[in-house]
């Protein structure tokens, strides 16, 4: 009998120890696809965690890399002998390591003063260190003074050449801190495996790039959400100093890009993905688009609504990254039309200072009474049976499996227009801009008030979903693309059939475009009914062209603004119909 294809599946602060997406995912896909033999390589933040879910007979084995928390790196090792970990500490001498060590770590950190133009060079080097930490003992080594002076040279020269301000001593501790924990990756055996699957271009993805270096094990990466740009948003918002947010994302860019460059196929879960993984350099036929799924079975419509108010869902952790203040704040303005409308929001507490802010601010904002707090749930097709519009205020996504839930579950949607949430609604529902709240409401209130309406979406979303979204294609795809790695192949799948493209914008004519600058410098101007005047006139020079519904966009904002409510839900209605039809 032929064995069973062994997977090494990667994760990085998600499965199995957090609930969210990206471990729905990951435990769909090992519950899934019963003739794999799967190796959980889970990066967690710390040693004391525990699992959330049940693994099926699929899940061989677990490695936990705990990152912090820990107060020796080699405590994770539960295979290594104390006695082999005592002889490594011997080993390791002043000499091993400026010959062994010092090398390699120069490597990577001349690549992050170039933005990691030379992945190659990053993955040698990171398999280098992984070679040394097999034979040397990690802490031993990274404490060594050689490291640190080295370490100080390096951080002294680049701000010299102006990569970033010059470091204090405590700046200068905390960056190689940084070093030390996330490489703790490279400190751990890597099981032999047929493929290496990395559900994210990020440290856990360090796995599958020595597995590919020494080994040539196949590596294939999915990412979920872009990890750069998420990145990027939670080192802006964080009170570090200049110095350690350029350090930081210096690391973390040149991670990303030798990810990137490893990766036999890269999969992302939307095509949105993909256009940041061109602009960092993956080739178009090394991008394989695999949508999420989700049951068709479980995720079904409910046959009869109950009696009561109408209810908004949402399905999103207390977490900055999806931006519970602009739905409150829409909110706010959807109870003064419509007081009866109730709003659930159902989601673990990541950040409990955010958590606590929001409370305050449901308060402050007088809706206590319509707004629930529900916390996590484990049933969560039942809340989209209950519910009559599912709505999501995201800033940041990848393809949110809440929007495809709620669609399989025929409910129309009223989403945030980030990362692939239009590749996933299409023109099934409504998507807005981030971080407006009277958009986001205005467009609630549409669906809210028009029951034919959203009928018709609830219903084209359930077969959008069941033509793209469901587990079995997913799994069937990811299967395919195992199996031809395994064997060799570089395999493609094509862009599935109904995905989104984009429509044009741009105005028709010389004199739409000069009445849409004028109303533009009028506004800023601090003149909104002139700029009114001027957006009349720019629809009037070419009614039928493709900026039209962006037109009509504006005229809605500044109408808001002037309190002209009435007439600013008619043409926010209008702009949304016609985006519509330029996009069917």
């Amino acid at each position: 009998m032929a064995r069973k294809l062994r997977v090494l599946l990667a994760t990085e602060g998600t499965y199995p120890y957090h609930l969210g997406g990206v471990s729905t995912w990951c435990d769909a896909l090992v519950h899934r696809l019963d003739d794999i033999d799967f190796t959980v390589f889970a990066v967690a933040m710390n040693p004391f965690v525990r699992s959330r879910f049940t693994f099926p007979p699929s899940v061989r084995g677990i490695v936990t890399v705990p990152l912090w928390g820990t107060q020796d790196p080699s405590e994770h090792k539960e295979q290594m002998p104390f006695s082999e970990i005592f002889l490594q500490k011997q080993r390791t001498t002043e000499e091993q390591i400026e010959r062994g060590f010092l090398p390699e770590l120069m490597q990577i950190l001349t690549q992050m003063r170039c933005d990691g133009a030379r992945p190659e060079a990053v993955g040698n080097a990171l398999a280098g260190l992984h070679r040394h930490f097999q034979t040397f003992d990690y802490r031993q080594t990274f404490k060594s003074p050689l490291v640190w002076q080295a370490f100080r040279d390096f951080l002294q020269t680049a701000a010299d050449e102006g990569l970033w301000p010059e470091p204090s001593v405590f700046e200068a501790v905390q960056a190689l801190g940084w070093v030390y924990h996330f490489f703790t990756v490279l400190n751990t055996p890597i099981p032999e495996v047929d493929v290496v699957h990395s559900s994210a271009a990020a440290f856990c993805g360090m796995a599958g790039v020595v597995a590919k270096v020494e080994y040539g094990t196949p590596l294939l990466l999915t990412e979920h959400g872009v990890y750069l740009r998420e990145q990027y948003l939670s080192v802006g918002r964080s009170n570090m100093s200049r110095f350690s947010k350029r350090f930081l994302i210096a690391i973390v860019r040149t991670i990303v890009r030798t990810n990137l460059y490893y990766a036999d196929v890269v999969a992302p879960v939307c095509s949105f993905n993909a256009r940041w993984e061109r602009l960092l350099g993956v080739r178009g036929e090394r991008i394989s688009v695999v949508y999420n799924g989700v049951s068709s079975d479980v995720f079904a419509p409910r046959t009869q609504r109950s009696e009561g108010p109408l209810r908004l869902l949402a399905v999103a952790r207390s977490d900055p990254n999806k931006d519970i203040e602009t739905l409150l704040r829409a909110m706010a303005i959807i109870h003064r039309h419509l007081p009866d409308v109730r709003l659930d929001i159902r989601g673990s507490v990541s950040v409990p200072d955010y958590h606590t802010r929001m409370l305050a601010l449901c308060t402050e904002l007088g809706i206590d009474d319509v707004v629930v707090f529900g916390g996590h749930t484990e049933d969560p097709a039942a809340l989209y049976r209950e519910a009559d519009v599912l709505v999501q205020s995201s800033v940041s996504e990848g393809f949110p499996y809440a929007v495809i839930e709620g669609m399989m579950s025929g409910l129309p949607v009223v989403a945030t227009d980030v990362g692939g949430t239009s590749e996933a609604v299409a023109d099934t529902g409504i998507t807005v801009p981030a971080q407006d709240p009277a958009r986001l409401a205005a467009a609630l209130i549409i669906v809210l008030q028009d029951e034919d309406l959203r009928a018709r979406l609830g219903e084209a979303a359930r077969e959008r979903a069941l033509n793209l979204f469901t587990i079995r294609r997913s799994a069937s795809e990811y299967m395919d693309l195992y199996t031809a790695l395994a064997g060799g192949e570089v395999p493609q799948v094509a862009l599935p059939a109904g995905a989104r493209r984009g429509v044009s914008l741009k105005p028709a004519s010389t004199a739409q475009l000069v009445h849409l600058q004028k109303a533009l410098a009028l506004r800023r101007l601090g003149m909104p009914v002139a700029a009114l005047d001027q957006l009349s006139r720019a629809l009037a020079a070419a009614p039928n062209a493709g900026a039209a519904s962006a037109i009509l966009a504006q005229v809605a904002e500044i109408e808001r603004e002037l309190g002209h409510g009435a007439d600013a839900l008619e043409h926010l209605a209008s702009a949304w119909l016609i985006s519509q039809v330029q996009s069917a």
